[in-house]
């Protein structure tokens, strides 16, 4: 065998003080994903080839192959493979292996119905989709090990394997779980978590409704109930089980991995998907996350008509966002080259030219060290027939692969930004309990809704950077300093340990920003006899005195900020200031609470912490981008429209802005500084007319 060039590795990053989880490369890196099996073998070495021409230099491979590898229980054969990986390594083509858990062959799912997952009624999901097991399975679970044991031995020692993905898309399609391996292991989770059954009852609130245990067998995941209403506080356990399970099933496949990996070989798993704490994963069984990048869901046609200013494709820095809270430094395994479509349920528009080349930049500037494209040739079978890559089925040439020869041209002339780290001053607060309370809590999921589109939009078209930061107990005093301003839109579930590093924050010089329904509940997610907003009482010097839901008749309520009016949707919380260094700061108007305190600030030590008593709105929030001052900090240097999107990152003493424009039409900046444009090498100052779908990657010396 030959040897290949490794470009890839990991490290330990900083967040604060404590280490986070990134991918570390030489260079920014193109690749894609291909599969061997679904074509004659007289195309691999020319596929390899043409992908090469085009600056395509790794491939991922067998997610979907089991069958390839076990035909049937116990014989394994690796000959399919073979033939493919001594093609790949003689056209020195990187590979990232999958373990094929995602599609249990026909016969393990046939012969072995314990390991399908259910709805919540109970019944079975039957062969022919993909992800249909359940993670708690002990037979799937033995034969998850035996494959991945077969093809870590086998597979590990290639010199051009640089990586491992485990699984694909976990809590993809279904993020929830009923089989009976699922009731029986949630027993046990909580028979270790809480030892008692009255220690159970009390932390759940059992008593309610007469839903008191008396044994454990009595205890079952949520099952049907009359509307579908289970104990809220059960279905947060449930949320955290699932994350769980989620995460023992990740885990037990990198552990066996890891047994057979080589130095530098990664291991690696592409989300974002519901009910798993992304952080616990990477620290427990990866080496960095990756994300799947489909912007066309932005046009995906639906019943209801669309939404004038919905930012389409640009909402996907949101998730791209969340990738980076997980690992700074990450990689993109799919990024979206053609339409997508299944046969039934998914249709999006064919990319506009310059949509792919804008899309794989978008995920450049947010942090994505490498691209791995989905798909190289458009299926010619199966349920993503219309999921298309960059080949048609024709296998002509055609205007978008036209466009990966520019992509691979700018890439190569930004290549050394792999490491580079995005610039933000302020963040976004997130927790897992309180995103998956959220899930059965209405009152809670429609302000969560509202307000994280609203943030995402005021810091989007106020251009202002802003990172996530998820909280949980390993998250430092060092890592909130890193950020002038925090958000906490609606910490329901707030606790005492989390309250306290909030105020030390604050103290530090911090500004803290908190929205309604702060503080209502516990960790259990119940409602402590206590007044409100519970630890952040003390914090934000305020107490609420009364709250409503606002009824859907009721007028958009506002609040009066010093003479501007900020909108205060959807529920109200109705304030009072406490303490000398507490100050009512904006007031509603209208409503049966007219006049009494929105928003109360909270001067402790160098810094300030504001409870605002409502959701937030684009307007909303921006607003308090401009009064508090955090709104556009790279106004001095470059001046731009809102259809643009604008990201820094910083390497080594230079500033790399990128400049994004979402739009079919020209978009007018001025940059007020003399900057290069990497992409042309040009040199760049005053106005400036963006092309549509247009890129700017200017680098400034910051010595």
């Amino acid at each position: 065998m030959i040897s290949a060039h490794r470009i890839f590795s990991h490290k330990q990053n900083k967040r604060g003080d404590v280490s986070v989880k990134s991918i570390h490369q030489e260079a920014l890196t193109l690749g894609v994903c291909y599969y061997p099996e679904h074509w004659k073998e007289s195309l691999w070495r020319e596929d390899l080839q043409r992908m090469k021409a085009y600056g395509l230099t790794v491939i991922r491979i067998a997610e979907f192959a089991w069958n390839k590898f076990e035909p049937e229980e116990g014989v394994y054969t690796f000959e399919f493979f073979d033939r493919f990986m001594q093609v790949a390594l003689e056209e020195q083509m990187q590979v990232i292996f999958c373990t094929p858990t995602a599609t249990p062959p026909t016969w393990l799912s046939e012969k072995y119905p314990e390991i399908l997952n259910a709805d919540l009624d109970g019944t079975l999901y039957r062969h022919g989709m993909r992800r249909h097991y359940n993670y708690n399975s002990p037979v799937y679970r033995r034969f998850c090990a035996g494959i991945v044991e077969k093809l870590a031995a086998h597979y590990c020692p290639y010199p051009n394997v640089i990586g491992w993905q485990i699984d694909n898309e976990l809590n993809c399609e279904k993020d929830v779980f009923y089989s009976e391996s699922d009731h029986l292991a949630f027993r046990t989770y909580l028979k270790e978590k809480y030892k008692t059954l009255d220690n159970l009852n009390e932390c759940l609130g059992t008593v309610f409704w007469n839903q008191t245990y008396s044994d454990w067998n009595q205890i079952f995941l949520p099952r049907p109930t009359y509307q579908n209403s289970a104990n809220p506080h059960l279905a947060l356990e449930e949320r955290k089980f699932i994350s769980h399970s989620v995460i023992e099933f990740a885990d037990l496949q990198a552990q066996i991995i890891r047994r057979y990996a080589p130095k530098g070989q990664y291991i690696t798993t592409n989300g974002l998907f519901g009910h798993v704490d992304y952080d616990e994963l990477v620290e427990r069984s990866l080496d960095f996350i990756m994300y799947d990048s489909y912007p066309l869901f932005g046009f995906e046609r639906k019943d209801q008509p669309p939404k004038k200013d919905d930012l389409k494709d640009r909402n996907w820095s949101w998730n791209l966002t969340r990738a980076r809270a997980i690992s700074p430094n990450f990689g993109i395994m799919e990024q979206q080259s053609g339409a997508g479509g299944w046969v039934s349920g998914i249709a999006t528009p064919m990319p506009k030219p310059g949509q792919i080349r804008l899309w794989t930049m978008q995920s450049i500037a947010h942090g994505a060290d490498y691209i791995g494209y989905f798909r190289w040739r458009t299926s010619w079978i199966g349920t993503e027939i219309y999921w298309h890559g960059w080949n048609d089925y024709s296998n002509q040439p055609n205007r978008r692969l036209e466009e990966l020869k520019g992509i691979h041209h700018d890439v190569a002339a930004i290549e050394r930004l792999a490491g580079a780290k995005y610039q933000a001053r302020v963040a976004v607060l997130k927790d897992y309990p309180n995103e998956w309370d959220g899930d059965t809590d209405q009152w809670s999921a429609q302000v969560n809704r509202l307000s994280d589109k609203g943030w995402f939009e005021a810091a989007q078209l106020t251009h202002t950077p802003c990172d996530f930061l998820y909280l949980n107990e390993t998250v430092t005093l060092q890592a909130l300093c890193q950020y002038d301003l925090l958000v906490y839109p609606h910490a329901v579930i707030l606790t005492e340990c989390t309250a306290n590093l909030l105020r030390r924050y604050v103290k530090q010089g911090g500004t803290l920003i908190l929205g309604c329904r702060t503080g209502y509940k516990d960790e259990y997610g119940r409602c402590p006899m206590s007044p409100m907003p519970g630890f952040a009482a003390d914090l934000c010097g305020v107490e609420v005195t009364d709250y409503t839901y606002l009824s859907p008749y009721d007028e958009m309520e506002q609040a009066d900020w010093n003479g501007s009016m900020i909108e205060a949707p959807l529920f109200n919380d109705i304030l009072e200031a406490h303490g000398s260094t507490a100050k009512a700061e904006a007031v509603y108007r209208g409503n049966y609470y007219d006049g009494k305190p929105a928003l109360v600030s909270n001067k402790i030590g160098r810094g300030t912490a504001y409870y605002y008593g409502a959701a937030f709105s684009r307007q909303t929030a921006e607003a308090f981008l401009h009064k508090l001052q955090f709104a556009a900090p790279y106004q001095g240097i470059l001046e731009l429209p809102e259809d643009c999107e604008l990201a820094v990152r910083q390497k080594d003493g230079t500033n790399y802005y990128f400049v994004l424009n979402y739009k079919e039409h020209e978009a007018r900046i001025s940059v007020k500084k003399r900057m290069t444009n990497l992409l042309t090498d040009e040199q760049i100052t005053g106005p400036y007319e963006l092309a549509p779908y247009g890129v700017l990657v200017l680098k400034e010396s910051l010595a």
